[in-house]
């Protein structure tokens, strides 16, 4: 591709992706902070929802306490409880008050209080009285409409217009006569909703003297008589006191179980005389006043949508239009199956849970529009800014080709010096990068001659280097044969069959390292005694190969009546009289005899023994230093053992396998391993479990160690 498309594509590249990145960013973090608002306005309405509905709870608890405390005489007329039950009353349909004919004498009135038996049909004369309360009247409020807010704003704009200094005087008239018009149609429209507010303002006050005289009213009536067959009532009044029949009943049970749905609870307080318990009194709820304040009225832009839903799936929003919507979004269904809300696409949906009921209250806004005009608006950027690059790539096109120009003249100049001629020179006509490139490529061509010479001699050097390098290979391959061949003669060490005891079952695997390792096992058979042996020469190669070699000659003359710790002090000071230098032995010996073992060691890891009634492992660690080094003495333990107990002797190789990001097995891995290896039906088959875990955990490669194990089965 020739430098000037280059020049022109990455000129292209440059503006169009850095353009493309802007806008997506600008449109993402636009939608984050608009999703954020919207969810913050979301949050704080639902949290208005639930101060409604305790502030509702609060305060019916807090009337009702106060009904309770009424004289029986006053409460029973129901005037006092409207008067006491204030704003309250709007959420109230009755109270019903039943007596206590019967009381029971316990002293403890928290026990008569705490467990209060449920409504059941009664016999006449032993029903209390309910008392209807009535609808409290509207207070209207002033509201500024739609019609002032419009004029306010046009006296507004007209207000500052008047008052730029560079007005001439006919502009100044014309806008003072809008003004003055603008006002007189103002104080007309407030004129006339002055009119209707006071009109509304007359009738409410209507309404209240209305209740007011019903309510004195039924104060000056008689009590009424109990009846047992008929309803007993006062006079005709908003307020109406009667007996309970069963229909009062049935409707107590449905209103306590609602008023349970959203409060969490149930509306009632005891009614005391003299300080005896004579009666409780139960308020019946409307619920759909309840859910209605809760839920409250629509703003100004109407667009979000409170709902609440209670224990039983109803599920309540301010219209039927609004339940619709919400449930073509599926999140009446959500919200009972407890799923996510946050994924709805185009909306933002927050709720809460109110403790005592598990009233799920929430509020639905969509941001879908909003979301599309972003959207557009990044789409019109986007499209504006294409439109710019392209006027640049105008002015782009000429300046390459004279760039390219120059550049083409450094080609041809260096294809000349491709082809051998050190004495091509190229013109200088400019002072700038080019022209500095000129006379840089003009020295480039002087040095190409004298340095000809270098590269010459430096090509000899660079070849009697690989006849170097090809010489240490040999000898690098040569001495991988003598490591394979002693790697070989380690193998060799070990034993080529394994011992056959009826009373033990015996399994056994090794696996070295790619270098020559130091891995030892053996066996020694005699009068029905079993002796195994385990070590882990240190380091590797020829002198790991040689401790083995010793401790090889050491065990094949071991007698089993000699203790194993005995024959582990007697080795550690003939391998001193050796002289080998640094070189070391850690060994494990252990002697099975019937059901016993007989353990020492010397620097090695734990003897691993699995009991097959436990099923547990118990890990037998002796502390000593290994064969060659400054100590001799050992210790020895007996470990009893039963039917079925699996046996482990294991070098150091297994815990520190390393897994591909360099992590070590460690102990308490291999002890879980072989815990389930264990159960395995033989000693094979327990191999074959470790053999098998080892390469889930390291893999196929070799082993950055040494790897041997020996398991003796008690048959």
């Amino acid at each position: 591709m020739r430098i000037r498309t280059q020049i022109i594509l990455a000129a292209l590249v440059l503006a169009v992706v850095p353009l493309a990145a802007i806008v997506t960013y600008s449109y993402h973090s636009s939608r984050r902070a608009l999703e954020s608002a919207y969810g913050r306005e979301a949050d704080r309405l639902t949290k208005q929802m639930d101060r409604r509905l305790a502030a509702i709870r609060a305060e019916l608890e807090q009337r009702l306490t106060v009904v309770s405390a009424l004289p029986i005489e006053t409460a029973g007329s129901g005037d006092s409880i409207a008067t006491v039950m204030g704003e309250a009353a709007s959420f109230v349909d009755s109270i019903e008050f039943q007596p206590i004919h019967n009381p029971n004498p316990n002293p403890n009135p928290q026990i008569e209080e705490s467990a209060p038996a449920p409504p059941r049909p009664m016999p006449p004369q032993d029903r209390g009285l309910v008392i209807d309360l009535p609808a409290m009247p509207v207070i209207p409020r002033y509201a500024m409409s739609e019609e002032q807010r419009e004029l306010v704003d046009e006296i507004g704009e007209l207000g500052k217009a008047l008052g730029k200094a560079d007005l001439d005087a006919e502009d100044r008239k014309d806008i003072q006569n809008e003004l003055n018009a603008a006002q007189n149609e103002l104080r007309r429209v407030v004129e006339a909703d002055r009119t209707e507010f006071q009109k509304q303002m007359r009738e409410a006050r209507r309404q209240r003297d209305e209740q007011r005289a019903a309510m004195r009213a039924a104060m000056a009536a008689p009590a009424p008589a109990p009846v047992p067959t008929k309803e007993v009532t006062t006079v005709k009044a908003p307020i109406n006191v009667r007996q309970v029949t069963n229909k009062d009943i049935e409707k107590a049970l449905n209103s306590a179980k609602k008023t349970s749905l959203i409060f969490g609870r149930k509306f009632e307080a005891p009614v005391r005389t003299d300080g005896k318990l004579v009666g409780q009194i139960t308020a019946s709820i409307s619920s759909e006043q309840v859910i209605r304040r809760v839920l409250g009225g629509a703003t100004e832009d109407g667009s979000e949508i409170p709902f609440a839903l209670d224990r039983e799936g109803t599920f309540y929003t301010r219209t039927p239009e609004q339940r619709q919507k919400l449930e073509a979004l599926t999140i009446p269904q959500r919200v009972r199956e407890g799923k996510s809300l946050k994924d709805i696409h185009g909306w933002i949906v927050s709720s809460s849970t109110d403790p005592q009921s598990g009233l799920r209250i929430g509020v639905a806004r969509p941001v879908g529009e909003n979301l599309d005009e972003l959207q557009r608006t990044a789409g019109r950027n986007f499209a504006l800014g294409m439109g710019l690059i392209f006027f640049a790539m105008i002015g782009i096109v000429p300046l390459s080709n004279h760039l390219t120009r120059d550049v083409k003249i450094v080609t041809d100049g260096a294809e000349r010096i491709a082809q051998g001629d050190l004495m091509t020179r190229l013109p200088v006509k400019t002072d700038n990068e080019l022209g500095q490139l000129a006379k840089a490529f003009n020295r480039m061509a002087e040095d190409l001659s004298v340095n000809q010479q270098k590269l010459l001699e430096q090509e000899r050097a660079r070849k009697e280097q690989e006849l170097q390098q090809r010489l240490m290979t040999v000898e690098y391959e040569r001495k991988s044969v003598e490591l394979e061949d002693a790697r070989r003669f380690q193998l060799s060490m070990l034993p080529k069959e394994l011992p056959r005891h009826e009373a033990y079952d015996v399994a056994v695997y090794t696996r070295t390292a790619t270098e020559v390792g130091g891995d030892y096992y053996d066996f020694h058979l005699t009068d029905d005694v079993l002796s195994v042996t385990i070590g882990d020469a240190t380091g590797h190669g020829a002198k790991a190969g040689t401790m083995v070699t010793v401790i090889k000659t050491l065990f094949s003359g071991y007698n089993s009546a000699v203790a194993p710790a005995d024959f582990l002090h007697d080795a550690a000071e003939k391998i001193k009289r050796m002289d080998l230098g640094r070189m070391a032995m850690a060994l494990s010996l252990g002697r099975l005899d019937r059901r016993k073992l007989t353990l020492s060691s010397a620097g090695m890891p734990p003897v691993l023994v699995h009991s097959a009634a436990t099923s547990r492992v118990e890990e037998i660690a002796l502390s000593a230093t290994p064969l060659g080094t400054l100590g001799s003495a050992y210790e020895q333990i007996d470990v009893e053992l039963a039917s079925g107990d699996t046996v482990l002797f294991l070098s150091d190789g297994f815990p520190e396998l390393m897994n591909d990001v360099h992590q070590q097995l460690g102990y308490s891995a291999t002890l879980d391993a072989f815990g389930e290896a264990a159960r395995g039906a033989d000693a094979n088959a327990v191999i074959e479990s470790l053999v098998t875990f080892s390469s889930r955990w390291h893999g196929d490669a070799p082993p950055n160690d040494d790897v041997t194990f020996v398991v003796v089965r008690v048959v």
